[in-house]
């Protein structure tokens, strides 16, 4: 489905037109830095396998969406929630790294993150799965405790390539 590769961008154009406010190059940079840390933090919880840890840098609303890698879409931090309980419960090891996250703040409030991940996943669905692939994440700063949260996500999934020589 095409239109939901570039939903994430149209939402985040929504809202930058909405929000006409311009940051500095300094306090640009200082928002970089602290959503940098939420991506580090991101991947750490999901490697957790801790629902309660994984959930701390979601946004807990209504507005919340997702894009899995395996193409299920949630909406809703209720559905993500559930989603989240469920990848915990029937993973055995997970080993999620993101790579390469570009960020763009596009206004004091929203920001948008690109990046490449690889995964190492054992769960009781599939055994053990290797895959890479490509992430937009959209942040917003929660107004309450002025803490950037993912807002919006989406991942691709590729399997890992073949090795030569080897079967599987």
């Amino acid at each position: 489905m095409r239109w939901s590769k570039l939903l994430p961008l149209a939402l985040a154009l929504a809202l930058v037109a909405c929000a006409p406010q311009r940051l500095t190059q300094q306090q640009r940079a200082v928002e970089e830095q602290l959503i940098q840390g939420r991506v580090q933090l991101w991947g750490q919880a999901m490697n957790s396998l801790k629902p309660d840890s994984m959930g701390m840098v979601f946004e807990h609303s209504p507005d919340f969406s997702e894009a899995w890698p395996d193409g299920k879409m949630v909406r809703g931090w209720d559905q993500q929630e559930q989603a989240l309980k469920d990848f915990a419960g029937r993973t055995k090891s997970f080993n999620f790294d993101v790579q390469q996250p570009v960020i763009d703040v596009l206004t004091p409030a929203v920001a948008v993150v690109t990046f490449r991940h690889a995964s190492d996943v054992a769960d009781s669905v599939s055994a053990r799965a290797l895959y890479s692939g490509l992430g937009t994440s959209v942040w917003v700063k929660d107004p309450s405790d002025k803490v950037w949260k993912l807002h919006t996500l989406q991942l691709s999934r590729n399997p890992a390539a073949e090795q030569p020589g080897r079967r599987r």
